[in-house]
């Protein structure tokens, strides 16, 4: 899937404005002669749509790429019709043939490597894979991995080998291994033995937001240590060392080598309980019932680099939105995440507006956007203090929200509201 949307979404961004309409990108959808089903085909152009808008500075392309989701329908019929008349099949068998020549050209290469081992010991064992490779040559495909010179312990070249040259094969994976010294051993039975979930502490319950720090100094010196050591481990990734390699790293490279490590060490063994820490871009539950509420067609929800949850019995709340950019990124891309943070959090304000109702004077949602920012040394104090800030609210937060969704047990929300968060342009006329 991830695929298909990076392939609309290069159409999108790059492609002549001639070329944005509703039924190329249904077509991009298209694999193996299939294509998938509308609201399928919809989610994946959903995602490339928001995705690419991010990127696009051009006012034209913007208009012309906003105007692709009111087309999709009759872009979805349109496809649909040209397959059932076969007039996408010319360029799919062309592709197919030239597929079958890559094959071919492939085999001989392989044939030729087998054909001169490198020492005697190879000499039988290549042999016999060029054997083996004869019989099954003729009905390889682009998805068989033998097709592209690619030998696995699991292909049938290998698994029909003689015992003793299957293990010459697999000489050199085995030569990786290494055995578990025994005190590894000890420490994971010991793990499993002595492992509890953790509780609550009842010291917390009634934890409030009052300019005091909720764990003691020693806690926090532990909690600093821990985040100064993956400060350490991303000043000395290769990929962040320079600024010329900096600017060449993608959003996700810094979300996951950056970000996420930092939140896991700021929020991790929180003593108002664990949290969980989404960072694959997840749907938001408070976007998706914000965009649903009064209509009959399932739509898409915002969805955050990263998000901070919890979860209350059944119940599954977004305490914090996360948006970030590559560390260089261009002004209107920082300001149209600004724009999606505090849409998040005022989504996910009402959200939990509408299944309990805390302190209003104390809990809220926590938006935290990272755009362009390079960590000096000079500045680790004042990023150590937020996020222990960060640290603190949480733990304040969880502790708020887990007694007002006690409360509504037996007392209920009144006069709940949906979220005030404006529509954007795409559906605001449905």
């Amino acid at each position: 899937m991830a695929n298909l949307v990076a392939k609309i979404e290069e159409l999108l961004v790059c492609d002549t404005l001639d070329a944005l309409c509703g039924a190329s990108v249904v077509y991009l959808t298209i694999e193996d002669n299939v294509l998938p089903p509308y609201n399928k085909v919809r989610e994946l152009v959903d995602r490339a749509v928001n995705s690419s808008l991010m990127k696009i500075d051009n006012l034209e392309r913007r208009t012309k790429v906003l105007e692709i989701l009111p087309q999709m329908e009759n872009g979805y019929r349109s496809i649909v019709g040209l397959k059932a008349i076969k007039a996408l099949n010319t360029l799919q068998e062309a592709s197919l043939d030239y597929t079958r020549e890559e094959i071919d050209q492939n085999i001989r290469v392989l044939k030729s490597k087998l054909s001169s081992p490198l020492t005697e010991s190879d000499a039988s064992l290549y042999d016999s894979i060029k054997k083996n490779l004869e019989s099954i040559e003729s009905d390889l495909t682009w998805r068989d991995p033998e097709a592209s010179t690619v030998l696995s312990d699991e292909s049938p070249l290998v698994q029909n080998l003689k015992t003793r040259q299957k293990r010459h094969f697999l000489e050199p994976r085995e030569r990786m291994k290494c055995e578990l010294p025994r005190e590894i051993i000890s420490k994971c039975e010991e793990f499993t033995n002595n492992f509890h979930r953790g509780q609550t502490s009842n010291n917390f319950r009634n934890a409030v937001h009052d300019k005091t720090w909720k764990e003691t100094g020693p806690e926090l010196e532990k909690r600093t240590e821990q985040i100064l050591s993956i400060l350490a481990e991303i000043w000395n990734n290769p990929a962040f060392t320079t600024s010329e390699s900096r600017s060449k790293q993608s959003e996700g490279t810094y979300v996951t080598d950056i970000i996420v490590p930092l939140l896991r060490a700021t929020l991790g063994d929180l003593p108002s309980g664990y949290i969980c820490l989404s960072t694959a871009e997840r749907q938001s539950l408070a976007s998706k019932a914000r965009k649903n509420a009064g209509t009959d067609k399932e739509r898409m929800g915002k969805k955050p680099d990263v998000m901070v949850l919890d979860q209350y019995v059944d119940k599954i709340i977004e305490l914090t939105y996360v948006e970030c950019s590559r560390i260089v990124c261009s002004a209107t891309k920082k300001a149209n995440d600004e724009v999606k943070l505090w849409r998040e959090t005022l989504d996910g304000a009402s959200f939990v507006n509408i299944a309990c109702r805390p302190t209003s004077s104390q809990f809220g949602i926590v938006g935290i956007q990272v755009a362009g920012t390079t960590i000096y040394l000079n500045r680790v104090k004042s990023l150590v203090r937020l996020l222990l800030t960060l640290r603190n609210i949480l733990i304040v937060n969880k502790s708020l929200l887990a007694r007002a969704l006690e409360q509504a047990i037996s007392n209920p929300p009144q006069n709940v509201h949906p979220s005030p968060t404006v529509s954007t342009p795409p559906y605001n006329n449905n």
